[in-house]
């Protein structure tokens, strides 16, 4: 491995994935906020689970990206300060990701029992 430092556009791309990440993780928050508020039966509450699920998998692309560009900079261990913080950020920002998603499983679950316990000839009245 060179001793040279990495290029300026290669750090502008961690730290750009990062804040990808941490964008869409908040938008995921976000979505599944809404989810909660809306009326259980409502289609809304539909739409934005599927948003915040949308959310959930571009952040994780984001996390994807930052943990590859950050392993190419060398062993954790020998990267530079204050560099050396970004693996156990990501890291944390990983565990915050799969928190939101056992919440956002929870919401769809319900969603969909919820769903699938209206009887079906009231489900079709109220459609019409």
């Amino acid at each position: 491995m060179s001793s040279d430092p990495p290029d300026a556009d290669y750090l502008d791309a961690i730290f750009a994935a990062i804040r990808g990440g941490a964008a869409q993780l908040a938008a995921m928050k976000a979505w599944l906020g809404g989810a909660e508020r809306a009326a259980p039966l409502s289609s809304w509450r539909f739409q934005f689970l599927a948003a915040a699920r949308a959310a959930h998998r571009r952040a994780g692309a984001y996390l994807d990206e930052t943990e590859e560009r950050l392993r190419r900079l060398g062993p954790e261990d020998q990267v530079p300060a204050p560099l050396d913080q970004l693996p156990g950020n990501v890291a944390a920002m990983r565990a915050d990701l799969r928190t939101e998603e056992q919440h956002l499983n929870r919401l769809e679950t319900e969603a969909t029992s919820r769903e699938q316990a209206i009887p079906e000839g009231r489900a079709k009245r109220s459609a019409s």
